[in-house]
């Protein structure tokens, strides 16, 4: 029993379906098509979202999209997120003076709580050390691992009789 009434044929939209997940590589959208061609093969929405534990009304709204406007509609907008704090030209201001310190000194610029608080000084911005960190990695200033970087300071600072962190 179909209870949705389609304005194109059902078993040309199964089979565009059906080529779609053979050539697709977007789980997401893979997942949203078979869910369709389940509904197109007969299995009504309230039924399947017993199994897949999708609501019956977000599969009742994907038929009725790929009806209405085609498989494309089922693909996922990428979602923008929250705005950063620092502009890109700060940002690419910042990574200049890292780099250019690094070139004259031969040791990294800034740490995580140094970034923290010249950010503060000269933007204004407060920026947690942890996302400092992660911008220093974002610009490739700093390995994947602050503990370890850090680590590896300590021994070659004591090796030498001096520390290598300039703030």
């Amino acid at each position: 029993m179909r209870l949705h009434k389609y304005k194109n044929d059902p078993e040309k939209l199964l089979s565009q379906g059906r080529q779609i997940i053979s050539e697709s590589r977007d789980h997401r959208f893979i997942y949203r098509v078979s869910m369709v061609l389940l509904m197109l093969a007969g299995l009504s929405p309230k039924e399947l979202s017993n199994y897949s534990g999708d609501s019956e009304r977000t599969l009742q709204t994907w038929i009725k999209r790929v009806d209405e406007k085609g498989w494309d509609s089922l693909i996922g907008v990428k979602q923008k997120g929250r705005p950063g704090k620092l502009t890109k030209e700060q940002i690419r201001e910042l990574g200049a003076l890292s780099r250019a310190r690094r070139e004259e000194t031969g040791a990294r610029a800034w740490d995580g709580p140094a970034l923290s608080v010249y950010i503060r000084e000269k933007y204004g911005i407060d920026y947690s050390v942890r996302a400092c960190q992660l911008l220093l990695r974002r610009m490739g200033l700093q390995s994947a691992d602050p503990e370890t970087e850090a680590g590896a300071e300590s021994q070659r600072g004591s090796q030498e009789g001096t520390s290598n962190r300039i703030e």
